[in-house]
């Protein structure tokens, strides 16, 4: 039995707590939360030990894996902590603000011997991993086109605000775009060239971005993020992919905050002289996935081959030169 602990007691914290309560071989052991508000309203749902020190949390508990739940511009001290005292690690995304502290990340999990795994939930949610199967498997032929999109509504769960301002979070062509550039990395391989145009919210974030991005493989993206949504515009994403022989689309919408993710909508796939398929994809929750996964790396003891530190790095690479492109207005090469 691998036991973890849980860093943050927010949104994302609660979806993963849910996720490990139905992992078989891990049990959460204690929680760490430094507002009391939050820590209050986690423990009485969960009935976990609370600790305000991450530091005491480690000297107190017997801990395998430490599943970092933190706002970005916290991962990399939280990680270093983690690691130095010999736990494997998993991350929410994105794996930091800067390539700097995503390259020590990764150099001091390595140095101490424990693994790192980034959640880029995409390369577990069931029709982004069936697409990509369908793929490789010549559905569409060679693929010329990816487009994909992620939108929303601005966020209005995070602590004090932390997620509206840039300069904790990155901003919603950061924090939300990643999804998709990572997924389009995981499509085409090695990124090329990147050129973005976006809207600033009154904070003054990059808040809403299309970014388009030419691919070493001779392959095009165009990738579109935001959270400036208006009304009840329910959370939206989704992708269409083009290749010399067919298409492939897929689109979802999920409540306010992927809270309604359960619901199922079809792939549609298009092909030359052949009617349309219908391809319905029965997948457990994402989030499930990728931490059954990490657990099973750690008790393997095998590296993790998705969500891989190299994979946030590149997706974080292509997000940040996204950002320099819309505030030169020229493209940049990577």
């Amino acid at each position: 039995m691998k036991r973890v602990a849980i860093l943050g007691a927010g949104f994302i914290a609660s979806v993963h707590m849910e996720a490990w309560r139905k992992i078989e071989g891990a049990e959460v052991c204690a929680f760490f939360e430094v507002r009391p508000e939050k820590a209050r309203e986690f423990q009485e749902k969960y009935h976990l030990p609370h600790y305000d020190s991450f530091r005491t949390l480690l000297e107190r508990e017997v801990v395998d894996i430490v599943d970092i739940c933190l706002p970005t511009f916290l991962h990399r001290e939280y990680t270093e902590m983690a690691a130095n005292a010999g736990k494997h690690v998993f991350c929410e995304k994105p794996i930091a603000l800067t390539v700097e502290d995503a390259l020590a990340m990764k150099d001091i999990c390595t140095r101490n011997g424990v693994y790192l795994m980034v959640g880029h939930v995409l390369r577990f949610w069931g029709e982004y991993v069936k697409a990509k199967e369908l793929l490789e498997g010549g559905a569409c032929g060679k693929v010329l086109f990816v487009e994909a999109f992620r939108l929303a509504v601005t966020p209005v769960w995070s602590v004090g605000g932390w997620i509206l301002d840039p300069r904790l979070s990155g901003g919603a062509s950061l924090d939300l775009h990643i999804h998709d550039l990572d997924y389009v990395n995981w499509l085409l391989g090695q990124p090329k060239e990147v050129f973005a145009r976006g809207l600033r919210s009154e904070k003054g974030s990059l808040d809403h971005i299309t970014t388009q991005i030419q691919y070493d493989s001779g392959a095009l993206a165009t990738v579109q993020g935001g959270w400036m949504m208006q009304g009840d515009f329910p959370f939206t994403c989704g992708f269409r992919i083009l290749g010399d022989e067919g298409v492939l689309e897929w689109s979802f919408r999920a409540g306010v905050n992927i809270e309604e993710r359960e619901q199922v909508s079809p792939l549609v796939l298009y092909r030359k002289g052949e009617k349309k398929q219908e391809i319905v994809v029965q997948s457990e929750d994402p989030y499930l996935a990728e931490l059954r996964y990490f657990l099973g790396c750690v008790e393997k003891d095998t590296p993790p081959a998705r969500g891989t530190a190299e994979e946030a790095t590149l997706a974080l690479r292509v997000a940040l030169s996204a950002q320099r492109s819309a505030e030169e207005g020229s493209p940049l090469t990577l």
